[in-house]
């Protein structure tokens, strides 16, 4: 949605009966998933002396790891059903929670079944070209020594500053276990909530700006 759909809300309630026109939104449409055509694995297998970093040109790739004494980190980049369900499958997660992963629209949410933890939120973004919020689906489960993520979007996220301390043994996220790489992503996701506001308060203040100025030149003229 552009700022100035919200700012149209705020000067003019009217509009809120209008918004299905506006979002362009079908509330009685059940959405469906586009399956991508762009899939990425990428694996990052660490302790605190070393770290493997690696793209996985096929999911069966990843089921080793399952194995391995360190802690891993696989994230999936583009949702296919099949290839969903195959890592749930080998890493023994829920049939409800791999339900989850493959919905569309839910609510942020946290649940643990069977011993796995699942957190379900969404990664905003804000298009700087179109001043408008984007939003992303992603879904984490932590197990006892590994984390799956699985995102729609290949081509965007907001874990390159985790990426980044991976490759640093001194940094506590190598020196802790999957239960802090869990809530490192979670703290990324939330902390870029806040820059997305501020970048949204910004083009608000802009509007708020072009509005005075029009105002007072058209009473001038007037």
């Amino acid at each position: 949605m552009s700022t100035r759909n919200y700012l149209s809300y705020i000067f003019n309630p009217l509009e809120l009966l209008r918004t299905k026109k506006v979002l362009k939104v079908n509330p009685t449409i059940t959405p469906t998933r586009t399956e991508p055509e762009l899939v990425k694995i990428f694996v990052y297998d660490y302790d605190v002396d070393a770290i493997e970093e690696k793209e996985l040109s096929t999911v069966p790739a990843c089921y080793p790891y399952i194995e391995s004494p360190k802690t891993t980190w696989i994230n999936v980049d583009g949702l296919r059903k099949n290839d969903v369900e195959a890592i749930c499958n080998h890493y023994g997660i829920h049939y409800l929670i791999m339900e989850d992963i493959l919905s569309i629209g839910q609510r942020p949410k946290m649940d643990e079944i069977e011993g796995l933890l699942f957190c379900l939120l969404n990664m905003l973004y804000f298009n700087e070209k179109n001043s408008t919020v984007e939003i992303e689906q992603i879904s984490i489960v932590l197990g006892k020594n590994f984390v799956n993520s699985f995102q729609e979007d290949a081509k965007r996220d907001v874990f390159n500053p985790l990426r980044e301390k991976l490759k640093v043994s001194a940094t506590k996220v190598r020196q802790n276990g999957a239960d802090f790489l869990f809530y490192s992503l979670l703290d990324l996701i939330v902390d870029n909530y806040y820059v997305v506001m501020e970048k949204l308060g910004d083009k608000i203040e802009e509007l708020e700006e072009d509005i005075v100025r029009n105002s007072n030149k058209k009473h001038w003229q007037s």
